[in-house]
């Protein structure tokens, strides 16, 4: 009997790559609302989710592998997250 979870799939798949991406943008988008909830000033919440992608994906590699850092998790990236998750969450 086989069991395919156990089977190591180091090539990993585009789709997956994809899947992971979304996940961690809808997690900093969550942060990010949080973080307006709370107060938080944008330049602050930005710097925070920055340095925590960066932290995810310590050390970083220029060969690939699982820490490359996806180009969608880029700081230009998350400050234009912070910034349009800020602009819907503005007090009114």
């Amino acid at each position: 009997m086989s069991f395919p979870w156990l089977d190591s799939n180091l090539t990993g798949s585009p789709r997956g790559a994809a899947h992971r991406l979304a996940q961690a943008t809808r997690d900093l988008h969550d942060r990010a609302a949080l973080f307006a909830r709370l107060g938080v000033p944008a330049a602050e919440a930005t710097r925070r989710l920055q340095a925590r992608v960066a932290w995810d994906f310590d050390p970083s590699s220029r060969h690939g592998g699982p820490h490359l850092r996806p180009a969608g998790l880029s700081d230009a990236a998350i400050a234009q997250l912070v910034g349009e998750t800020y602009a819907r969450h503005a007090p009114r």
